[in-house]
């Protein structure tokens, strides 16, 4: 008998510890950029504008606006990030912004040297997601066109 319930017992461990475990985690609570905005010029100056400006490096090299890579988002490696929405403020346009935006590695994101989109406020949201998990992060950085 008591190899039974022994036998029993051992059945409904064997049992209740099969079952599927979820791989890796992912925590974004506290994800942020820092700084959490840039400015864009709607014009660009040029050295022969003002020969004391930056821009004519940029603009030599094609250099996209580039943020910073995004802290505070912990978890199981591969991390993707992707692009999920703006919203456009101050006379901005969410549809042209939204075609020109590149979210890349590390959550880092790209804009065109030359914007086609209006000046204005742009609030951006992106998701990041490993294996099994995913997190949006709403309004996490604002792009200014001025």
């Amino acid at each position: 008998m008591k190899q039974v319930i022994l036998f029993i017992f051992i059945a409904i461990l064997a049992f209740t510890g099969c079952h599927d475990v979820k791989i890796g985690f992912l925590k974004a609570e506290g994800a942020e950029y820092v700084p959490d905005s840039i400015v864009i010029p709607a014009k660009l100056v040029t050295a022969e504008e003002n020969p004391w400006t930056n821009d004519q490096i940029r603009i030599d090299n094609n250099s996209p606006w580039l943020t910073n890579a995004i802290s505070g988002v912990l978890g199981t490696e591969p991390l993707h990030y992707e692009f999920v929405s703006v919203k456009a403020f101050d006379g901005g346009n969410a549809d042209l912004f939204s075609k020109e935006i590149v979210v890349r590695g590390n959550g880092r994101m790209e804009v065109p040297l030359r914007p086609t989109a209006p000046k204005g406020r742009y609030l951006v949201t992106i998701k990041v997601s490993n294996e099994g998990y995913s997190a949006v992060l709403p309004d996490v950085f604002t792009f200014i066109i001025k």
